[in-house]
């Protein structure tokens, strides 16, 4: 009786090196192509809190940023609510489907907060997005 030793089976193996190469490139164009709001989104601005889900958009928004002392700070440039209106009127010319977010200090008053949302709503925008801190409540 003859007995059959079964064949080695080869083993299939995937090249990663193409993939390395792939992931690099992606991650490279990622770094070039993306901006950075770091200058857009103030660090004095203390947000207030409430649970809820992040803004999502493809476009970056137009942030009005309201401090604590009722200022507004629009493209790192403090100004006062008749130029923003006037920034805001301009912006609509620019680019009229641009989201506008507003975030205000926790601590601002509120009449500053509805102020700027209300030229915004003046200079043509449909809506805009007032900001809060998402990270859970201790």
């Amino acid at each position: 009786m003859k007995l059959i030793t079964p064949q080695e089976e080869s083993e299939s193996r995937i090249d990663v090196a193409p993939l390395i190469d792939i992931l690099f490139t992606l991650i490279i164009f990622f770094l070039v192509t993306s901006t950075f709001e770091k200058e857009e989104k103030e660090e004095k601005v203390q947000l207030p809190r409430h649970g809820g889900s992040s803004l999502a958009s493809k476009e970056r928004p137009f942030y009005i940023n309201v401090l604590q002392d009722g200022s507004y700070r629009v493209q790192g440039e403090t100004v006062d609510l008749d130029h923003l209106r006037v920034k805001l009127i301009e912006r609509f010319k620019e680019k009229p489907e641009q989201r506008v977010v507003i975030r205000g200090d926790a601590k601002a008053f509120h009449g500053q907060t509805t102020a700027a949302l209300a030229a915004a709503s003046q200079a043509g925008f449909p809506s805009a997005n007032i900001a809060w801190d998402t990270s859970v409540i201790e």
